[in-house]
């Protein structure tokens, strides 16, 4: 039964259902980070009782995962940081790209321009705000998808989980659902859903 329990945290850290600890990372809520070049890092925190888990054995099954991906298909992930305090567990991964972040976690991310973003298939077909960082939670005005789409210098995050994202520029608009602005370059996504269940949310900034 403990090794079960083990099993399915590792899982709930690895595959970022919870959605990977140093430098910019130090946060204490699950946090995709995408930066300029578009490399991923993330940081799946979560609440765990030691009378149920065993640390190096979760730490020993994240690290196999890895290597068992990597073998298949190259050194495009990386467990940066596994580490555990007063019940905290945080690991930090690191990816080549938002593929391999997808494919890794099973989660859909993508990061790039808006015209990028179109010829993959998505569509906007949402409710947008504008980023207003006198409001609560960032919301501004509510914005068409024409004013969204208007500039094609724009880029575009879009990720289909509920967690923190921090982008590598200014916040310009975010998808209505579920989102707050906490930051001028970061999300929140505090749906109640699972990642399977929950919707895509776009993040456009400049």
């Amino acid at each position: 039964m403990k090794k079960m329990i083990i099993t399915v945290l590792a899982v709930l850290l690895c595959v970022g259902l919870l959605c990977g600890c140093g430098k910019k990372t130090n946060v204490d809520t699950s946090t995709v980070f995408i930066d300029k070049k578009g490399k991923v890092t993330s940081v799946d925190v979560e609440d765990l009782d030691k009378e149920y888990y065993d640390s190096e054995e979760l730490e020993s099954y994240i690290t196999e995962r890895v290597a068992d991906y990597t073998e298949e298909n190259g050194d495009t992930v990386e467990k940066a940081s596994f580490q555990v305090e007063e019940e905290i567990a945080k690991l930090q991964m690191e990816y080549d790209s938002c593929e391999a972040y997808t494919d890794f976690n099973g989660i859909e991310l993508f990061c790039g321009t808006i015209v990028a973003a179109q010829a993959e298939g998505y569509d906007f077909e949402t409710e947008f705000y504008s980023v207003d960082d006198e409001a609560e939670g960032g919301r501004g005005q509510s914005s068409t998808k024409e004013e969204v789409l208007e500039d094609d210098d724009r880029k575009v995050a879009i990720i289909k989980a509920n967690i923190d994202v921090q982008v590598p520029g200014k916040v310009l608009f975010v998808s209505a659902q579920d989102t707050a602005v906490v930051g001028k370059n970061k999300v929140s996504i505090t749906g109640e859903e699972t990642s399977e269940e929950t919707g895509l949310t776009y993040i456009i900034y400049k």
